[in-house]
């Protein structure tokens, strides 16, 4: 469980979700790659990052045989989460890491980093209320899988990535799949070591129209 301990913190609001017709989402997911200005609640963000990424309610109790809401090779969970908040309601704009242990996010910098996401996506979906990105610290699954780690962190960041999608369908948003970008930027912005490397990102929000 990766966290920022130096950094503030704050606990996610996550809502009970409601039953769905799974079918549907499937049906009517997209991509979508224009988005209004609008914010999202804070409550969209934390069901968001809770249901795709999080720690499964009943294994809170005993996070060292926890399971999460999504499959993962050996259970050694290489992925990172962080999210960069360009419109999110009582929250400032800025670089966050989502600390899973705790359900938390941890505010790495409160900044509006506009240009920044600009060069390193290199589109106009930098402009997305909130972009989600996915790295893998592929040393914890390594110990047990060798030079497979990174085979298993792509398919596990691909996982959560269908879960991004979907939830962000069932929430009523727009979500764009990113995955060409400026690795080496996006390492700088998130201070990566060489043992984490970015995988994938998300742009989030409302459909413009």
């Amino acid at each position: 469980y990766k966290t920022y301990p130096r950094f503030p913190s704050r606990k996610l609001e996550v809502t009970e979700e409601e039953t769905c017709n799974l079918e549907a989402l499937l049906i009517n997911r997209e991509s979508v790659r224009e988005f209004s200005s609008e914010p999202l609640t804070f409550e969209t963000l934390s069901n968001i990052l809770f249901y795709s990424a999080g720690v499964k309610p009943e294994f809170r109790k005993n996070l060292d045989s926890a399971k999460r809401m999504y499959p993962s090779a050996g259970g050694r969970y290489p992925i990172e989460t962080y999210f960069v908040a360009n419109a999110v309601s009582t929250l400032d704009r800025g670089l966050y890491h989502y600390a899973v242990k705790f359900n938390e996010i941890e505010t790495m910098l409160k900044k509006d980093l506009s240009q920044q996401m600009k060069e390193i996506i290199c589109t106009d979906l930098y402009k997305a209320p909130l972009i989600l990105i996915l790295t893998g610290e592929l040393s914890r699954a390594e110990v047990k899988y060798g030079t497979n780690a990174y085979r298993f962190a792509l398919l596990e960041a691909g996982h959560i990535g269908q879960n991004i999608s979907l939830l962000s369908e069932k929430e009523g948003l727009g979500c764009c799949a990113i995955g060409g970008f400026d690795n080496n930027k996006l390492v700088k912005l998130l201070d990566l070591t060489e043992e984490e490397l970015p995988l994938y990102m998300f742009a989030i929000g409302e459909r413009d129209g």
